[in-house]
């Protein structure tokens, strides 16, 4: 969500939707979002359910809504 953010901030629509994207992918069976994860697998292999993580989904999907600067 971090480089969401970022690249959101820098305008760079294509590369804030693939971090986007790779985050939704990678989030457990319940929906949540881990703190790391394994680029080989994909599966998180970290804390997982933290709240800033989720906040920073929020942050993000805010960000894109209001500025239009997500492609939808």
């Amino acid at each position: 969500m971090w480089m969401t953010l970022y690249y959101l901030e820098k305008g760079e629509k294509t590369k804030a939707k693939e971090t986007f994207d790779f985050v939704i992918k990678t989030a457990s069976k319940l929906n949540f979002l881990g703190e790391q994860v394994d680029n080989n697998t994909l599966k998180t292999n970290w804390v997982i359910a933290l709240g800033w993580s989720h906040a920073m989904f929020i942050l993000c999907i805010e960000k894109m809504l209001k500025g239009d600067k997500f492609e939808k």
